[in-house]
């Protein structure tokens, strides 16, 4: 492990009809966060519990973190607005209601552009009246992110996004991707890359493990879930020799709940390894890595 390399820790506040399957998408079975609470009657909150528990496993390893927040959880979710509001944890932007703003296949927009920005300033409104300072960084729905937006971050005063991710597997931007960097850059807002920039957005890139030339996303979540702990901490020793890394993942992700049935009909797999295990797991990546872990908020601070 290299003392002087950091992991940027965050942790996405998502609940499970967030997830692409139920809303905020081309193909969710809603069209939108309304559209489900007038259907849905039944429990719907099912990251407060997970979510305290996080918070407290933060504390005990002193470890500030990131937390990029749905601007609309302020109100159904109180108890842990309050718990965020008291801690010292960064408050990040994560959309006002999830929601993707163009089809996730052919990246056609389903969204006026004047739609996402009027929403983008309604959430960081939210987000800044709430907690009380000012809202800096931004993550996109899904990690769909559009070099549209990039103007428009910085527009309104956001300082870094950290959406992209560049892997073999799949590209969720509307741009072909060219030998993204792991280490924080300033974007291109054309090709979204580090060459030529020309904002002062900087960009928080998501960690990938480059396997023989082929790029295997590692940045946490559902992957962490998939490939277990060893293999994980491994790649992430191998990311730091070589320079800065990052690691997320959703509270979501530590629930004992059973998630209803309706998230899974598409993706009979994608909640593998949550509950217990994956709450021994992040405690061990915690405990282990703890003299490395710096959120973006503290890093932005170096940077400048």
């Amino acid at each position: 492990m290299t003392k002087h390399n950091k992991i940027f820790l965050s942790i996405d506040l998502d609940d499970w009809y967030h997830t692409p399957a139920i809303t905020g998408s081309s193909f969710s079975i809603y069209k939108s966060i309304d559209d489900f609470f007038k259907d849905w009657n039944e429990k719907f909150d099912y990251i407060t519990e997970s979510t305290i528990k996080l918070l407290d496993l933060l504390k005990y390893y002193n470890i500030a973190a990131t937390f990029f927040v749905i601007a609309d959880q302020v109100e159904r979710y109180p108890k842990i607005m309050k718990a965020l509001k008291e801690s010292s944890h960064e408050i990040a932007c994560h959309s006002l209601h999830h929601e993707v703003p163009f089809d996730t296949k052919t990246k056609v927009l389903i969204q006026p552009i004047d739609k996402w920005k009027k929403d983008l300033i309604k959430a960081k409104s939210i987000l800044e009246n709430y907690f009380g300072r000012e809202i800096i960084g931004y993550r996109a729905p899904g990690a769909y992110f559009a070099n549209w937006m990039v103007p428009i971050l910085e527009e309104l005063n956001f300082k870094y996004d950290s959406s992209i991710s560049f892997n073999s597997l799949y590209n969720k931007t509307n741009v072909k991707l060219y030998d993204i960097p792991q280490e924080p850059y300033i974007l291109n807002s054309k090709d979204l890359s580090n060459r030529n920039p020309d904002t002062n957005l900087i960009e928080f890139p998501w960690a990938y493990y480059n396997l023989m030339g082929y790029r295997l996303p590692m940045a946490g979540a559902y992957f962490f879930r998939l490939f277990g702990y060893n293999f994980f901490q491994y790649v992430i020793n191998q990311n730091l020799k070589q320079g800065n890394t990052m690691f997320y993942f959703h509270s979501l992700e530590l629930t004992e709940d059973k998630i209803p049935l309706e998230n899974n009909k598409k993706r009979p797999l994608y909640w593998i390894g949550k509950g217990e295990k994956m709450t021994n797991n992040i405690s061990k990546l915690l405990k282990h890595n703890k003299e490395c872990y710096l959120n973006y908020f503290n890093h932005i601070n170096r940077y400048s």
